[in-house]
C-alpha cells in the first residue's frame, strides 16, 4: 500500500490527533479552500500575504487582530508545530550557558533547543501516580518547595518552563505557579499545546488558560486542541520580562522561509472559528457531551482515569491486567484508533466531531478486551528515579556535540550519555545528553520495557573517555 492510498483509508472511529477528526470539524472557510482545484492555494510569500514576521500584509493583520482580542502584546502563527514555537521561546528566554528551570516531563523539543543553544536544563521532579504511571499536576506547595531547594543566582536561572495540560489531560492550577516564578523575577513559558481550547471555555468549568494567568509566553497547538491542520500552532507574548525583538529574532532563526499558505490560513481560521459565538456554542456542546460520555462509561464500570480535559478519554487497562500497548493493538484491529498507548493506560482523543453510538461500541470492545489472553497479574508502574532538582553533569550542548560510541545499555553504567532515550509518544526524555547513567535509571528502563518494546533501546551512545 502506498502512502497516498493509506491516507484515504477509513476507520470505524478515529480517536486521535488532529482533533478535527479527519475533517469533520474543520473550519468552514478552510473547507472552502480545500474544495478549490488541487494546489490552487499553494502560494509563495506574495506582497498581499506577507509572512508571520512581516509588518504588513494579511498575516500581520490577522495576528494583530487576534493579539488585541486576547489582550496580548503579540501573536505569532507557526507552521512547524508547537515544537518550533516552543524552541523559539526558549532561545529568546536564555543565552548560551544560562539555565532554565523545567519539569522532568517536558517535550523532547525542549531538550533539543537546549542542545542547540547550549542552555542548561535544571529539572525538577513531579509527583507520580503508581495507579496510572502518570505524573500528577504540579501544586503551588510543590513548586514552592522546588524553589526552596534552588540557588537561583549561582545556577544563573533566567526562566521557567511549565507544561499544562499534560498529554493525558492533567492540568495544574497554573496561575499560582506563575506568580511564584514572577516573584523571583523569572519569565514563564507555558507549553499549553494540549489546552488551546481552555482559552475559549472558562465558562464551562475548565482550567484557566495560561494566557489569562499572565504567562509571558504561551504556545498552543492548533491541531491538538483546536481544529487546525497538523503542524499549525500559535505563540502568544505577554508581559515585559522577555524582549519582543529577541523573540522575533528567535522565531526568524528557526522558522522556514517557505511557509505553507494553507497552514497559515488554517492558523487564522481555526482561531476565528472559535471566536464566532454560534460555532463556539457547538464546540462547547461537544465538550459537555464528552463529559457525559465519561460519566456514562464510569457508570458502566469501565475504568477511566479522571483528568481536567474532557476530550481525553484515558482507559486504565491495567485494572484488568492488560498493558496499554496490547490494548491499543486490539482496538486498532477492531477499527477504533486511539492516540496514546502507555504501560498502564490507553488515551483516546475525542476531538470535536459527533460521537453517536460511541458508548455502546466502546463497551462492547471493552468486554471483548477483558477476555484477551495476554494478561499480567503483577503489572506495576514504578516512579522514575529522579531527584527533586537535577541537572546534567556535563552541559547538554557540549555532550550533544562530543565524540561518542555506542554500547549496550546494560554496559553503560557510570558513563555520560550522548544520547536521548525518549519513547514517542509522548516524547518525554528519560535520559538526556550530559547525564551520568546510574543503576537506578537502567533498572527503571528495563522494568518498564517489559510492556513497551520501543522503550528499551538496547544500545546507547556514550561519551568517549
Amino acid at each position: 500500500m502506498s502512502i497516498s492510498s493509506f491516507l484515504t483509508k477509513k476507520f470505524l472511529k478515529s480517536l486521535f490527533f488532529p482533533a478535527h477528526s479527519r475533517g469533520k470539524a474543520l473550519p468552514k472557510e478552510l473547507i472552502k479552500i480545500l474544495k478549490s482545484p488541487p494546489g490552487f492555494w499553494d502560494l509563495p510569500e506574495l506582497p498581499e500575504m506577507g509572512s508571520t514576521l512581516s509588518k504588513r500584509g494579511l498575516i500581520a493583520e490577522a495576528q494583530k487582530s487576534l493579539s488585541e482580542k486576547f489582550n496580548t502584546k503579540r501573536c505569532f502563527f507557526g507552521v512547524n508545530g508547537a515544537s518550533g514555537l516552543i524552541q523559539s521561546g526558549i532561545i529568546a528566554m536564555a543565552n548560551p550557558g544560562e539555565c532554565i528551570l523545567m519539569p522532568r516531563n517536558v517535550h523532547i523539543s525542549v531538550i533539543k533547543a537546549c542542545a542547540l543553544q547550549n542552555i542548561v536544563p535544571i529539572f525538577f521532579d513531579i509527583e507520580f501516580s503508581i495507579e496510572t504511571g502518570h505524573y500528577k499536576p504540579i501544586t503551588k506547595n510543590w513548586l514552592a518547595n522546588v524553589f526552596s531547594n534552588l540557588d537561583l543566582e549561582k545556577k544563573k536561572i533566567v526562566g521557567v518552563i511549565l507544561v499544562s495540560p499534560y498529554y493525558q489531560g492533567y492540568a495544574s492550577e497554573i496561575e499560582p505557579l506563575i506568580e511564584i516564578c514572577h516573584k523571583n523575577n523569572l519569565p514563564v513559558l507555558v507549553d499549553e499545546a494540549h489546552g488551546s481550547y481552555f482559552l475559549f471555555c472558562e465558562n464551562i468549568n475548565l482550567p484557566k488558560s495560561a494566557i489569562r494567568s499572565e504567562a509571558d509566553l504561551v504556545v498552543h497547538s492548533l491541531h491538538k486542541s483546536l481544529n487546525g491542520l497538523t503542524q499549525t500552532a500559535v505563540l502568544w507574548h505577554k508581559g515585559n520580562l522577555i524582549e519582543e525583538d529577541k523573540l522575533i529574532n528567535s522565531i526568524s532563526l528557526l522558522q522556514t522561509t517557505s511557509q505553507n499558505s494553507l497552514l497559515l490560513s488554517s492558523c487564522e481560521e481555526s482561531l476565528k472559528d472559535w471566536i464566532n459565538e454560534d460555532n463556539l456554542c457547538q464546540y462547547q456542546k461537544r465538550i459537555l457531551e464528552a463529559k457525559d460520555i465519561f460519566n456514562e462509561l464510569i457508570q458502566r464500570n469501565i475504568p477511566l482515569v479522571e483528568t481536567q480535559d474532557p476530550l481525553k478519554l484515558v482507559l486504565n487497562t491495567s485494572k484488568v491486567g492488560i498493558d496499554g500497548f496490547t490494548a491499543d493493538k486490539f482496538f486498532y484491529k477492531n477499527g477504533l484508533i486511539a492516540e496514546l498507548p502507555e504501560m498502564m493506560t490507553l488515551t483516546f482523543c475525542l476531538g470535536f466531531s459527533n460521537h453517536r453510538n460511541f458508548i455502546i461500541l466502546f463497551q462492547e470492545l471493552w468486554e471483548k478486551l477483558k477476555l484477551h489472553p495476554k494478561k499480567s497479574i503483577c503489572m506495576k508502574a514504578i516512579k522514575p528515579p529522579f531527584r527533586l532538582v537535577q541537572s546534567p553533569e556535563i552541559p547538554i550542548g557540549i555532550a550533544w556535540r562530543s565524540k561518542t560510541h555506542s554500547i549496550p545499555l546494560a554496559e553503560s553504567l557510570g558513563k555520560i550519555s550522548g544520547d536521548i532515550i525518549c519513547p514517542y509518544p509522548p516524547g518525554i526524555p528519560l535520559i538526556i545528553p550530559g547525564e551520568r547513567i546510574d543503576q537506578e535509571r537502567i533498572d527503571w528502563i528495563e522494568s518498564q520495557s517489559l510492556y513497551n518494546e520501543d522503550l528499551l533501546n538496547s544500545y546507547i551512545r556514550v561519551l568517549n573517555t
